[in-house]
């Protein structure tokens, strides 16, 4: 009897193991094997569209993508049911040629292709998952995809809801493109459409300046957008001309705006907003080199906002290699900045090389030796473009005397 009951009980679990692993294995967007052109075979088969995902091995928006979007149940079962999905490396196997076919320049890059090889709609850069489902309704839609869009304007068809679309599409694939189209959707605006819907995603997408047109619009009509769309959208882009204004001032070096401007921002209790703050106010003590205050100012972020941001930490410490020019209190702060950002997480390739160069300016050899290792050692998991960076660094800091 109680060999039976173990027996049963053996089974049970065993299955149980083999559920859930073959669960797991299906966790997310289902992501074919093979070579292209047998999902090429595959697409013109099923009348599927072939969706790839363009990465490569170094690209951190790629690998988030991967944890937090295509593993999202909402995406997986929107994807796998309308597309032949395939992931190429672009730097490996067939990943350089379909790379020059299709004009891949970034990464990530998201391909949808016919049964014939044709594109029919491409996007790129991270998204959240209401955004990448919204890229894959675009692919299929004949109405707004890039193809279309893209046949359209060619043949002077295209209305200023089509412009729109146009110059969103392009905005990361062709930037310089993308800027003349939205330069003429914007000519053909009126005052009375900029109040509309269409008025409003040109503004969302297109205002980066206090000094152009939309920007302009937008602050003299900020209640009539708070109104219709929310305090939320307008705050989003009233951050943005902000910033935009405020780097122009630290690059003419008036402190009076820049630091009105800066107080305002510091009566805001987002978190994201107060992070937004301090990255400000440090790149101006970095471009006017005042070194006291630049270290007040970050010692008490590592120990407040930026306390577990590792890559907050790790980008003002690479800042503060470009722009300290020798300065020796700041390149300090660099080197502790980077050493929190390695103990944040000692596996990050940049962070170990960002460190390893703090060190090396700063004249300590031995911690150069072990983090510039290290950072080669990452760097093995990564392209042979920066394997060679990482060799190359390594070398410099075994010639420190």
């Amino acid at each position: 009897m109680q060999y039976r009951f173990l027996k049963t009980f053996a089974m049970i679990f065993t299955l149980g193991v083999c559920s859930a692993a073959y669960a797991q294995e299906k966790e997310g967007i289902d992501f074919r094997q093979g070579s292209f052109k047998e999902v090429l075979a595959e697409s013109k088969k099923t009348g599927k569209l072939v969706f790839i995902d363009s990465y490569t091995s170094w690209c951190a928006p790629c690998k988030w993508m991967e944890r937090n979007v295509f593993i999202n149940d909402t995406v997986a079962a929107f994807y796998n049911a309308r597309f032949i999905n395939y992931k190429v490396d672009m730097e490996k196997g067939e990943g350089p040629e379909l790379r020059k076919r299709y004009g891949v320049q970034v990464f990530p890059t998201y391909l949808f292709i016919d049964g014939k090889g044709e594109l029919v709609h491409k996007a790129t850069s991270r998204m959240e998952v209401p955004a990448f489902i919204e890229e894959g309704k675009k692919a299929t839609d004949p109405k707004r995809n890039f193809a279309a869009l893209e046949k359209s304007f060619a043949e002077g068809k295209m209305n200023k809801e089509g412009l729109l679309q146009y110059a969103l599409v392009l905005r990361n694939i062709n930037r310089q493109k993308g800027d003349s189209v939205s330069a003429l959707l914007i000519g053909k605006l009126t005052d009375k459409e900029l109040e509309t819907d269409l008025g409003w995603k040109t503004i969302d997408a297109f205002a980066w300046s206090e000094q152009d047109r939309l920007g302009k619009y937008f602050l003299l009509h900020k209640s009539h957008y708070e109104k219709k769309y929310g305090a939320e959208a307008v705050q989003k882009v009233q951050t943005r001309l902000t910033h935009s204004a405020m780097y122009g001032m630290i690059r003419s070096k008036d402190s009076v705006g820049f630091f009105n401007r800066l107080e305002a921002l510091k009566q805001t209790t987002t978190p994201e907003v107060q992070k937004q703050a301090v990255m400000l106010e440090a790149e101006y003590y970095l471009t006017t080199l005042n070194a006291n205050a630049f270290v007040a100012l970050t010692d008490k972020a590592m120990e407040g906002i930026l306390k577990q941001d590792e890559m907050g930490l790790g980008f003002l410490a690479r800042r503060c290699q470009f722009a300290a020019e020798g300065n020796k209190p700041i390149l300090e702060q660099a080197y502790k900045m980077a050493k929190r950002a390695v103990e944040l997480n000692p596996e990050e390739y940049s962070s170990q090389s960002t460190f390893a160069k703090s060190c090396q300016l700063t004249g300590r050899k031995a911690e150069a030796l072990v983090a510039g290792q290290k950072a080669y050692d990452l760097s093995l998991q990564e392209t042979s473009k920066i394997q060679g960076l990482a060799q190359k660094a390594l070398d410099e800091i075994k010639k420190m005397p």
